[in-house]
């Protein structure tokens, strides 16, 4: 065999031996990456959940302050019945939102087009006249949407 001929095996055989060896770094950087990616989902999913339940017992407390000042105030009150169906979607929007299905603001406008009979311009013109209340509800999160509640039952009481 000529010695063109050795050389062109040898430096197969050392490319091969090369490309093996970088494509198991490769694998075991793969699989160190999946790991980490599978311990973040997990960790996510645990905080989403005690983000719900955060939220849920703050949104009970609302609920019932809400239920006080119904019965204290006129029921038809366009500011008492917008606080009120903001308050009544909180489940859905905090569950949406917490699981990253949607954001807070179209989780909200998503329950008032299919439970609601109040069109969404007219929540906003009702709802967001007072500055710190525009600025809660650009929050676009859970926090956010649960003080804009707050705010709206403290404007009522």
């Amino acid at each position: 065999m000529s010695m063109a001929v050795v050389g062109g095996i040898v430096f197969s055989v050392f490319l091969m031996i090369l490309l093996f060896v970088r494509g198991e770094n490769i694998k075991r950087e793969l699989k160190r990456a999946n790991a980490k990616l599978e311990s973040a989902s997990r960790q996510k999913t645990h905080l989403g959940g005690i983000v719900m339940e955060l939220a849920k017992e703050e949104q009970l407390m609302l609920k019932e302050r809400m239920a006080r000042i119904q019965k204290e105030s006129a029921p038809n009150e366009r500011f008492v019945v917008c606080t009120k169906l903001l308050i009544d979607a909180s489940d859905s929007v905090i569950s949406d939102a917490a699981l990253d299905n949607r954001t807070v603001k179209k989780a909200f406008e998503y329950y008032l087009c299919h439970f609601s009979d109040i069109p969404f311009s007219e929540f906003k013109t009702v709802i967001l006249q007072d500055q710190k209340r525009q600025q809660l509800w650009a929050g676009d999160n859970i926090h956010a949407y649960l003080e804009l509640c707050k705010s709206c039952i403290a404007t009522i009481e």
